[in-house]
């Protein structure tokens, strides 16, 4: 185990400086009234197929330019980590009604630009997700989906930061399209897979939609300490 002391050491030496954490508060879209910008979203299918283990979600602000996407916030790389759960099904046998399905994600990371409202002296912003789950509500008629949206709620730790102290609802959702009707339209965000969490471009196959009534909240984020220790104290907890 002596190789560990070193890298610890690195480790220690390392951490840059904060300028602050991001400002506490509750931001909203702008479709709810709040400065926060709306967004697109695309989710790769990685098996080919919607709702599925694996697929991979990246989604970003957007102003209404094809170049300007993730300017103000980009969350992307978590991916479905288990079977699709049904919880309600009210389609008749004509067809019609409504399944609500929930999809749990893992992994994925947050970036938030300096030119939003939570800016405090930092260039950009990281977190890691520790949460994301997807309520899908789909509407069906005549045994055919004539629509699709989503709920998520999701919690992400700042890097740098010593709590989980975001918090994210995004109450609508809605899917526009998908590769079985067609390419990805250029004004949506590219594809992304959770293996080595890459970009895959606009090829798919999977889906893309429209990301509003955004509910975006931080609070408690502090620096996290640095706690002096000693070489003794060092070979004491690595000792073989």
């Amino acid at each position: 185990m002596r190789h560990v002391i070193p890298i610890l050491l690195v480790l220690a030496i390392s951490v840059p400086a904060l300028a602050g954490p991001p400002l506490n508060g509750t931001y909203k879209s702008t479709d709810l009234g709040g400065g926060m910008l709306t967004g697109r979203y695309s989710e790769f299918w990685l098996g080919g197929a919607a709702m599925s283990v694996g697929n991979t979600v990246n989604e970003q602000s957007w102003d209404g330019s094809t170049t300007s996407f993730s300017s103000q916030w980009w969350w992307f790389c978590p991916h479905q980590s288990s079977p699709a759960l049904l919880l309600v099904d009210t389609v008749d046998p004509n067809g019609n009604g409504q399944k609500v399905w929930r999809l749990d994600y893992v992994g994925g990371m947050c970036v938030l630009g300096n030119n939003g409202p939570w800016a405090n002296g930092d260039p950009s912003y990281t977190a890691n997700f520790d949460l994301w789950t997807a309520i899908v509500t789909q509407t069906w008629s005549g045994g055919v989906v004539v629509g699709e949206v989503r709920t998520v709620n999701a919690q992400a730790t700042f890097v740098g930061y010593n709590q989980s102290c975001m918090s994210l609802v995004l109450s609508n959702a809605e899917k526009f399209g998908d590769t079985t009707m067609g390419p990805k339209p250029p004004d949506f965000p590219e594809f992304w897979t959770w293996v080595g969490c890459t970009n895959v471009g606009h090829g798919g196959p999977g889906e893309w939609g429209d990301v509003s009534g955004i509910t975006f909240t931080i609070t408690g984020c502090d620096v996290v300490p640095t706690r002096e220790t000693t070489w003794g104290g060092l070979k004491a907890m690595y000792r073989d």
